[in-house]
This record gives C-alpha cells, structure tokens and sequence, in this order.
C-alpha cells in the first residue's frame, strides 16, 4: 500500500513539473521570438541630378612679393596700397649710383664696338682685337641691364597694391623674415580670382577643365556667381582620399576678394544609379565597414555594403545590394542578423 501511495506521488510530481517547464519554454519563446517593427523600402535604380558641394577659400589669380636681388637703399616707392597699376609700370626705384656707373661704363663699350665695326670689316684690325672688343660691349651690357632691372622695378603683370612693407630711404636686406621672403610691395590680380577646393575621389573620373561652378560667398548671401574649373591636380591625396582643383572666377564688379569662405556647386547631370536613404546605412563602430538589413520572408538579413557617391540625402550603392531587395529604412538599428520582424512597407497605414 505504502509504495502504491509513493509511485502515485511521484507521477503527479513529475506531471506537475513538466506542466511549469512547459509554461517557462512557452514564456521564453514568446520573447525570443517577439517580432520587431520595422519599415522596408524596396532598392531601386533611380536618374539623379549628380551634384558635388564644396567649400574653399577665394586666392588672388596672381600674387607677386617683390623685391631686391641685392642688398641696397630704396631711393623711391612710386605706389600706395590700393594703387591700381599696369603691367610695365614702376613700382619702386633702389638707390642707383652702381647703375650710373654701369650705364657710363656700357656707352664706352658701345662706342669702342662700333667704332671696331667698320674696321674689322675693312680688314683694318684683326678678328682677336673685334672679338676682345665686343666681348667688353656684350658683358658692360650685360651688367647694365643686371643693375637696371635691380634698381627700377617694374610691375609684372597688371593688379592692385596691396600691401607696402617699407619706406623711402630704407635698407632693403636680402634675408628673409618672418612672413618668408622679403619684399617691399605685394602686387595682386583681382580680376579673376580663384577658388581651391578639395574633391573627392569618387568624383575623379567625372571632373573636366572647363565645367561650369555656381559659386556663393557667405559676405553675398543670394547673390550667385559663376566659375570653371581650371585646374585638376592629377594625384590623389592617400590620407583624405581627395585631390585638390581650382575654379576660376571672374570678378568684375571687384565684389569678391582674396581670403573669403565660399561655397561652390558643380553639376555633372543626371547619371542612373542604385541608390538608398543614407539613413539605412550603418556603420560597423571603430571601422570603415558599413552594413544594412533587408528582409527575406520574416527575418531581417544583414549584408555588407560598399558605398559610392552622395545625393543630398541618398547614397549610391556599389556592392551588398540589389534591385528589388526589401532594405529596412526604419528600425534597423534594433534588429540583428536573423532577427524576426513584423514588415511595414513605407506609405502605409496602420
């Protein structure tokens, strides 16, 4: 009677504990298998405008510091800081008495030559008296103009003073300072001006000399001005993965000057690409991976992307995706690799 009685309480027991790890196992699968609310959007090719924005820095089209080759005193400065000037016209004069000295020595050479001319044609000297003769003209001449072109200083091409760093009477010193090397006037070309600017590489393959580039300068706000790329640095920065280019823009109205923040758009047209909400991308922490989910059946599905280029608020996919794919654009940062989720498709409604 007692082991009938043992065996009956020990079946119940056994029933009793089968019915609980049922109800944790259903308890358990519940949440494990609770399905996470995500929104889909399936990947398409699209025909974008393709569109690069840029900012730079606005540089003189021409910059020149210009000083001495010798050591010497600044007989005259002819010109101000804001001085327009042409391209000939004398900047400044250094002290010229070695120039006089020169000049009297080359009209002497230059008598004695042509007096020898007429002679050595008359067979009247010998060809070793002409040549010593002409050597003395062609080195007095040589160093005439040496000092000349080292005493009156001409402006090399046509711009604007700006800047003046000495005075009538001063020393001008063959040492460079502080700021690089010494001059005694800085002569800028306003008109035009130049943009540089940094592009990057996945661009490389799409940028011509020429192209048109809307510009704006915050100093402007709503006032557009037009350049062209006119210059393409043909390597590519290993560190940033750009290369720099220049766009050059006419300045007429002298509106724009050297040091300004602009912004500049370039527009390459429409091109067909395969292209997402950048939002839908992730990116793998501490590295240059990037991911995204798409569904198939109920499960969320992780693929490795490579990105290309940038639309405003759309990013071209290279690898990872296809057409047709279901790409989850809302919740994806909460579900997993095979994670269940409960499928909303962009548009609709609850």
């Amino acid at each position: 009677m007692k082991k009938k009685f043992l065996v009956v309480f020990f079946a119940l027991s056994l029933l009793f504990a089968i019915g609980c790890s049922k109800e944790d196992n259903n308890t358990n699968g519940k949440n494990i298998n609770e399905a996470i609310p995500v929104e889909t959007k399936k990947v398409e090719k699209s025909n974008l405008d393709q569109t690069i924005y840029l900012v730079g820095t606005l540089y003189a089209w021409k910059e020149a510091n210009l000083g001495a080759q010798t050591t010497g005193r600044i007989e005259k400065i002819f010109v101000e800081e804001g001085n327009e000037v042409k391209e000939g016209d004398i900047l400044f004069q250094m002290d010229d008495t070695q120039l006089a000295q020169a000049k009297i020595q080359y009209e002497v050479a230059k008598d004695d030559f042509n007096r020898m001319k007429p002679l050595i044609e008359q067979g009247s000297i010998s060809k070793q008296q002409f040549d010593k003769v002409k050597a003395g003209y062609e080195t007095a001449e040589y160093a005439y103009n040496l000092l000349l072109a080292n005493t009156q200083f001409k402006a090399p091409f046509s711009g604007i003073i700006t800047s003046k760093k000495m005075n009538d009477g001063e020393v001008f010193l063959l040492a460079p300072g502080g700021s690089g090397a010494p001059a005694v006037v800085t002569l800028m070309q306003l008109n035009p001006l130049k943009l540089k600017t940094s592009v990057s590489e996945l661009n490389f393959k799409d940028l011509r000399l020429g192209q048109k580039a809307d510009v704006q300068a915050d100093a402007y706000p709503g006032i557009k001005f037009t350049g062209v790329v006119s210059k393409i640095n043909p390597t590519i920065n290993s560190a940033t993965r750009t290369f720099d280019i220049e766009i050059k823009i006419p300045n007429d109205g002298r509106k724009l000057r050297p040091g300004m923040y602009i912004r500049s758009t370039i527009n390459f047209g429409q091109v067909s690409a395969l292209v997402v909400d950048r939002s839908a991308i992730l990116k793998q922490t501490g590295t240059f991976t990037f991911y995204a989910f798409v569904t198939e059946g109920n499960k969320a599905v992780r693929r490795t992307v490579k990105t290309g280029r940038e639309f405003n608020n759309q990013i071209e996919i290279i690898e990872g995706l296809k057409e047709a794919d279901n790409l989850i654009v809302n919740g994806q940062v909460r579900v997993k690799d095979g994670s269940t989720v409960n499928i909303k498709r962009t548009g609709e409604t609850k």
